[in-house]
């Protein structure tokens, strides 16, 4: 062992010669690149040979540095193998979260470093589902989806209810003017979120009656719908609090007051009894929190 070189400079060695570079050798092994090439000096010196030729910015391999970068490679992962063999690494628990894309973008997201933290030992893994699809028929331990909370033979809990409001971009205001009563809208594009139901509930609830079917586009994603409305295409029917991050930014402006309570919500529903039940209680209980008005966004 006396005449083995320091582990640090092999490491650095065996890094820059699978990765052809000694800067992608930095990174991967989280030093700078200086360090890497005071590393490799020294070993040249110490060996008394060089291992790489330098030609500007590229490196390649001698005949000798070939030779001990196949030997250095064999030995790290003997290494590697070997300590995973003895250690006892914590153990994380996998939880698995389904739910759409929209609520995980707009809800879950912004939240997620402050899970990280609450939850260190647990691994998340986020599954994308439809929206109308039944949570029995999913295998997750909780599951984040739209309905009336009717699930038999689950739990299930209301998690987010939503107000829609009609919402538009500052940039299609500044082309088409901002409409000055409900009824102006019909002048305006207007877009449509999976149906035209949405809006038809708006305009009852605003006095403004409708002589026949509505125009504009239907959209089934939500995300698509919203990025319509932020790149000025039309005015849509936004979730409130959903949007809540694009109504404080300016992205989107609220046009009126006048808002109609969704007759569903987003409901958090679980198996009510699994294999993960304690870590699936507690990430219940803290999703469930994020709604109250100390939290919620």
């Amino acid at each position: 062992m006396v005449n083995l070189p320091s582990l640090p400079a092999l490491r650095a060695f065996e890094a820059a010669a699978r990765l052809g570079s000694f800067r992608a050798a930095a990174e991967a092994i989280g030093v700078s690149p200086t360090a890497v090439s005071h590393h490799i000096r020294g070993l040249e010196a110490y060996l008394n040979i060089r291992l790489f030729t330098r030609d500007g910015r590229q490196v390649h391999l001698t005949d000798e540095g070939a030779r001990l970068a196949d030997g250095a490679s064999q030995a790290f992962r003997i290494l590697e193998a070997t300590v995973n063999s003895v250690a006892r690494w914590p153990e994380k628990t996998t939880i698995r979260i389904a739910l759409g894309p929209s609520f995980a973008t707009r809800w879950l997201l912004p939240r997620f470093a402050d899970f990280c933290t609450k939850f260190p030992d647990v691994e998340l893994k986020l599954v994308q589902t439809p929206l109308m699809v039944s949570p029995q028929n999913v295998d997750a331990d909780i599951f984040i989806t739209w309905g009336d909370g009717r699930f038999p033979g689950m739990i299930s809990e209301p998690l987010v209810s939503v107000l829609s409001a009609p919402v538009a971009s500052p940039a299609l205001l500044d082309r088409l003017g901002h409409p000055q009563s409900p009824a102006d809208l019909m002048r305006f594009p207007l877009i449509h979120q999976r149906d035209t139901l949405g809006w038809n509930a708006w305009f009852m609830q605003a006095g403004v009656r409708l002589d026949g079917p509505l125009p504009g586009p239907v959209i089934e994603d939500t995300n698509v719908v919203l990025q319509a409305a932020a790149s000025g295409q039309g005015i849509v029917m936004g979730w409130i609090p959903l949007i809540n991050t694009d109504l404080q930014s300016g992205v989107l402006v609220q046009l009126f007051d006048t808002t109609v309570s969704e007759n569903r919500a987003y409901y958090l529903v679980r198996p009510e009894a699994g294999p993960n039940e304690n870590a699936t209680s507690a990430i219940s209980d803290w999703l469930l929190a994020q709604t109250s008005p100390a939290t919620a966004v």
